[in-house]
């Protein structure tokens, strides 16, 4: 019987016996290795005594080898005996076995059964990069696999395998009740893997875009293609403030709250329940961006008109007088312009909200060249002259005053429109103060590895490398999360709620007990080792959580640190609430008369959606940046800064291609102008291409209409009327002028249908027929005939009628009949 045993204690036993010898290890004799024909066999003990003979020797492999003389020990090496063979053996494993008889089983007399066959073989001195010792095991016996359902993937369905199992195992057991042992054992498994098996679904899910259910990792994705996701901005609003005290200080972070019925516009914080059911509305709520003082003389203040009645400030108007002498009114104060009364009616219910308009005070004069009080020298009448810069010029006409017909006749009004102050800058969101994000957790155990050879410890030196770092990823409790601009005090009114939603920074500073702070920046790819920097990140759901560093990019925060967070909650365009809604503060209502915002608060953008990312996300960076048709050329032109059109066109100059762009100028067509737009069309044109600007083709019209004017209107009125139609610039109303020269693109063709149709439309016109439509520098052409103009492709129509160049057009009426 042949045993195969782990522990070899049969030799020891052997050499303790009296009795018994045995083999104990035999070698290959060769001049070459794996050659060899002679068998060095050394025993345990004294061999002398064996006599063994070629018979009594066996050597079996797979190849047949017979003994041709056995050496029987000697005095000088008494446990040696030598076998000769007749040639060598091969690769394979032989036997040498000692028999008592040829043919039998048994070992010779006084030869330990285990003792007496050894497996050798005939080529171990062969080089080889191993141990050619057989290393034989006891293997386990294949178990069948249980029958499970792999393709459960939730808790319904592993709480059914877990118990088809439980049935095979134990088909006794059919307990069904959830207070037995069992049961819970299994619905806690069950619980367990629904969660394992969830975080392998997200692992494969998030790792792509087009499948990603996460905004956080669609976030993660777009910021590698150099997409910066839109986290929405908050809204911003002008408040103002009646105030009964003069010089009253507004602190910063004053909250305003969205008009509640029935409650007073100031209320007091020791009105609790009132105070508590303004504080605790879902209604948007704003807060002042600084400090801010008030003054009396500011909460209204009066337009002065020198005398004169149905007076405005025309559009494009950068200053103005004001009654009195204002000296708390400062540059860079805000003041809103806004009509009170309608100037036909006199009634405030009359008065347009859309009348209603926010500068900042670039200049403020209150005193003479000579250091007097300004006043007007016919009456004495004190005024303050403001201007502001024309980024905030007024948009439309502001009307001051005007006459109206009342019951009783005319009726002159004045102060249609005033100016207020008290302005005070506030936007959406209230601040959080305080809040506890934890304790940052201990490092995780490091891994306990077993070294059993050299490449282990190269292993281990590599992964130490690697820092480990506590996971310290915290949810604020308060959403949404605000993303603003910063104030500029500086900066023009009508820029106060203006800006890319997406440069909005989030507003939100998070401190650790050891003293410092910590800003929240884009993302982590460009911060330092030890920045003391996080990441916002926000979910579809508007709960927003902090990724700090990891240590190599953003300093790891240390295990066992406290962290607490200052920020704002408002975000979105929910706060785009409309004029005069804003109506509610709590301070002392001896103080402050009343709240209101007379512009509707704006600015406020949702944060991007998650389909918008997808959609935009992978081609935002697809933005052409060279032009390769003539049509690039001119569209690329066009939105440099002077030019109002552009049109390309690739000519062949002899040798190579060159890209003339006719550019019509917003004024004249300056050198510095052509030497910008060639250096600008360099670092876009196609190798191989020139680039050459010239001037748009003008073409003047010549245009004369015959108005036939209505008997009981005045020739002189349908004249004047008609010219506010037919002029460059824009109307009255906003609306462009019809011979405006952005009416007029390259190469398209001019009809007289509009321009008749305008005339006709006048109060007074009878009919307008077209007496002359043509060129000018082509007077041969006709329109009147065909109805148009026709312009070739790099030709613009211009009609300008100016005097001074006749070359850009010429426009007249010859009016028939009236009074």
């Amino acid at each position: 019987m042949i045993y195969f045993c782990a522990q070899k204690s049969r030799r020891d036993l052997v050499l303790r016996s009296a009795l018994l010898n045995g083999i104990d290890y035999l070698e290959v004799v060769s001049d070459h290795p794996g050659c060899g024909k002679q068998l060095a066999v050394t025993f345990l003990k004294d061999a002398r005594g064996l006599q063994l003979a070629p018979a009594n020797v066996v050597v079996s492999g797979d190849t047949v080898l017979n003994v041709v003389a056995v050496h029987a020990a000697t005095d000088e090496d008494p446990q040696l005996v030598i076998v000769d063979l007749d040639h060598t053996g091969d690769f394979s494993p032989y036997t040498l076995t000692l028999v008592g008889l040829p043919g039998g089983i048994d070992p010779p007399a006084g030869l330990d059964p285990q003792l007496s066959a050894l497996t050798f073989s005939f080529k171990a001195d062969c080089p080889s990069p191993v141990d050619c010792r057989v290393e034989s095991c006891c293997p386990l016996p294949a178990i069948a696999p249980p029958d499970i359902n792999y393709l459960a993937k939730d808790y319904s369905g592993f709480v059914q395998v877990m118990r088809d199992r439980m049935a095979v195992l134990v088909p006794g057991w059919n307990e069904t009740h959830a207070a037995d042992i069992g049961i819970a054992i299994i619905e806690a498994l069950a619980y367990a893997a629904d969660h394992l098996s969830y975080q392998q679904d997200a692992v494969s899910t998030e790792a792509y875009i087009g499948t990603a259910r996460s905004r956080i990792s669609l976030r993660r994705h777009a910021r590698l293609v150099d997409y910066t996701v839109g986290e929405g901005c908050n809204a911003r609003a002008w408040v103002y403030l009646e105030t009964l005290i003069d010089g009253l200080p507004v602190p910063k972070d004053t909250a305003f709250y969205v008009r509640t019925p029935g409650e007073a516009a100031v209320v007091d914080p020791l009105d609790l329940p009132h105070a508590s059911l303004l504080r605790n509305s879902t209604q948007p709520i704003f807060s002042s961006l600084c400090d801010a003082r008030l003054y009396q003389e500011q909460n209204e203040i009066h337009f002065y008109t020198w005398g004169d009645s149905d007076c405005c400030l025309p559009v494009g108007a950068t200053q103005a007088a004001l009654v009195n002498t204002l000296g708390t009114l400062a540059v860079g104060t805000v003041l809103i312009f806004e009509e009170v009364v309608g100037p036909r009616t006199g009634s405030p219910d009359d008065a347009d909200p859309m009348h209603r308009w926010a500068v900042r005070l670039t200049g403020v004069r209150t005193t003479s060249d000579n250091g007097t009080a300004l006043s007007d020298p016919l009456n004495g009448q004190a005024i303050t002259e403001v201007s502001w810069s024309s980024d905030d010029a007024l948009p439309f006409p502001l009307c001051l005053s005007s006459t109206y017909t009342g019951d009783d006749g005319p009726v002159q009004l004045f102060d249609v429109s005033v100016a207020r102050g008290n302005i005070v800058p506030s936007d959406h969101g209230i601040a959080v103060r305080d809040e506890v994000l934890g304790v940052v957790p201990d490092l995780p155990p490091e891994p306990q590895v077993e070294t059993s050879c050299a490449c282990d410890t190269e292993t281990i030196a590599a992964a130490s490398m690697l820092p480990p770092h506590a996971r310290f990823y915290p949810q604020l409790a308060q959403t949404p999360l605000t993303f603003a601009h910063a104030y500029d005090a500086s900066a023009p009114a009508s820029a106060f709620a203006t800006g890319m939603p997406s440069t909005a920074s989030a507003m939100i500073a998070v401190y650790s007990d050891d003293g410092r702070t910590w800003t929240a920046t884009e993302d982590m790819l460009s911060s330092r080792a030890n920045s003391n920097s996080f990441v916002p990140e926000v979910e579809y759901d508007g709960s927003a959580f902090l990724r700090f560093g990891d240590g190599q990019y953003g300093e790891a925060p240390d295990p066992g640190l406290q962290f607490t967070a200052d920020y704002r909650v408002g975000n979105g365009s929910q706060g785009n609430v409309g004029h005069d809604t804003i109506a509610h503060m709590i301070g002392n209502p001896k103080q402050i008369r009343s709240v209101r915002n007379p512009l509707a608060a704006t600015g406020g953008v949702d944060p991007e959606s998650m389909e918008h990312i997808r959609q935009y996300a992978p081609f935002a960076f697809q933005a052409q940046e060279r032009c390769v048709t003539e049509d690039d050329y001119g569209t690329m032109t066009a939105t440099f800064p002077g030019v109002r059109q552009a049109r390309g066109s690739l000519r062949w100059t002899g040798s190579w291609y060159t890209a003339f762009v006719s550019v019509e100028a917003q004024g004249a067509l300056s050198q510095q102008l052509v030497h910008d737009t060639k250096h600008r069309l360099n670092l876009l044109r196609m190798l191989g291409v020139d680039v050459a600007v010239e001037a748009a083709k003008i073409v003047g019209l010549d245009i004369v209409l015959r108005i036939c004017v209505a008997p009981d209107h005045f020739r002189g009125d349908v004249y004047a009327a008609l010219l506010k139609l037919f002029i460059t610039g824009d109307q009255c109303g906003g609306q462009r002028g019809l011979l405006n020269a952005d009416n007029f693109v390259f190469g398209e063709s001019v009809y007289a249908s509009p321009l008749i149709a305008a005339a006709q439309s006048v109060d007074g016109v009878v009919s307008a027929t077209l007496v002359t439509f043509g060129r000018l520098d082509k007077p041969w052409v006709n329109g009147t005939v065909k109805g148009y103009i026709a312009l070739a492709r790099l030709e613009i129509a211009r009609c300008d009628n100016d005097p001074n160049h006749l070359d850009r057009g010429v426009f007249a009426l010859q009016l028939d009949g009236g009074k």
